[in-house]
């Protein structure tokens, strides 16, 4: 067995050691990570990249507060500011704000209400509130029949 090419080595040298233990299991692996990168590629190509933001506002209707699904507290002045020639009126939970209970500021058509003792609301109920502003070209005493209209909700907590 002497003359057996494995048994004859010489002193000295090196072994040479295989670059991979078990280049089936390296291959699997290079396979695995090589799909995960194409799939996490393709996803980030059809992701949708547009700006989430609140959903904008109709050109008659310049800001409302609380905004769209805010959270406030139950007593809160909501407000509607309307494009200088609009007038208009709230709806809040279904009940139309009197004219007298309303805070008109005139030259910017800005119209809020703020619930309170005495009041058409006396504080808003706890969840979600809906507002609907209605309004139209002109005065107040101008109102038509079937003016323009906007709503949203908010949430109010105590």
């Amino acid at each position: 067995m002497a003359d057996s090419p494995t048994a004859v080595r010489t002193a000295g040298a090196p072994t040479r050691r295989k670059l991979f233990k078990h280049p089936g299991r390296v291959a699997v692996v290079a396979i695995a990570l090589l799909v995960v990168f194409n799939l996490g590629i393709v996803l980030l190509n059809q992701s949708d990249s547009t700006p989430s933001g609140p959903a904008a506002l109709p050109a008659d209707i310049e800001a409302v507060s609380p905004a769209p699904n805010e959270l406030t507290g139950l007593v809160d002045t909501v407000t509607v500011d309307l494009a200088d020639r609009y007038s208009g009126v709230l709806v809040i939970d279904g009940v139309e704000i009197p004219e007298d209970e309303l805070d008109r500021v005139v030259g910017i058509q800005q119209v809020s209400f703020r619930p309170g003792p005495d009041k058409a609301i006396s504080r808003f109920r706890a969840g979600v509130n809906d507002v609907v502003v209605k309004y139209w070209n002109g005065r107040v005493q101008d109102r038509p029949a079937k003016p323009f209209s906007y709503s949203w909700q908010f949430r109010a907590s105590a």
